[in-house]
């Protein structure tokens, strides 16, 4: 059961048309091709950030790298996601991402612990410490000796740094996505992919 989780009225509106730039043109353009260039993005996000192209592409390049070249797999990439737009409400990234999980077989009851505090059965020992560094970044920007030591045992040191900044980039997008006030797609569905089709069409 997903709960429900606040949705905030824009207070940065996607760029209107009359406002398309050929560098906004490049932010629509930068996942979708030449029928967003076109048409614009299918993606409020896309089409809220095409407001500020520099900051845009920067940042857009930085979630490239997370999202396809990092060394996380693509299940790893959804939990960070997921429980990140838990612990600040943010239903965008939560429900996009509640949708590209399950195309990488994360289950009804694994989103249902993602939403809750504390240890949970449903974790096997490395996931329950993958989580509870989570939990301990976001609210101390730490990760206890115990909790590090266990993440040590399955993840190399490139995995862990890759685990750190993929944490930093979703909270931040949690964080302008819900003061910027991005709304869900009515259509998000149609276009929202998982880790692993980013790749695929990279590939």
């Amino acid at each position: 059961m997903v709960i429900p989780m606040t949705q905030t009225t824009p207070r940065i509106l996607p760029l209107p048309r009359a406002e398309w730039t050929d560098e906004a043109r490049d932010v629509f353009a930068y996942w979708e091709g030449p029928t967003a260039r076109e048409n614009g993005s299918q993606s409020n996000t896309m089409m809220t950030l095409a407001n500020h192209p520099p900051l845009a592409i920067a940042s857009l390049d930085f979630g490239k790298y997370i999202l396809i070249q990092s060394s996380l797999t693509a299940r790893q990439k959804e939990l960070i996601v997921l429980r990140v737009a838990w612990r600040y409400d943010s239903q965008y990234q939560w429900t996009h991402h509640v949708h590209a999980g399950r195309k990488v077989g994360i289950t009804d009851a694994e989103f249902e612990a993602l939403q809750f505090e504390g240890e949970n059965p449903v974790w096997n020992r490395s996931e329950q410490a993958f989580i509870s560094a989570m939990d301990q970044l976001c609210a101390k920007g730490r990760i206890d000796d115990s909790i590090w030591a266990i993440l040590s045992e399955d993840m190399t040191k490139t995995q862990i740094m890759d685990f750190l900044y993929t944490v930093g980039l979703f909270t931040m997008n949690a964080w302008a996505f819900g003061a910027m006030g991005v709304e869900l797609e009515a259509n998000f569905a149609a276009f929202s992919k998982s880790a692993d089709e980013m790749v695929q069409s990279e590939g």
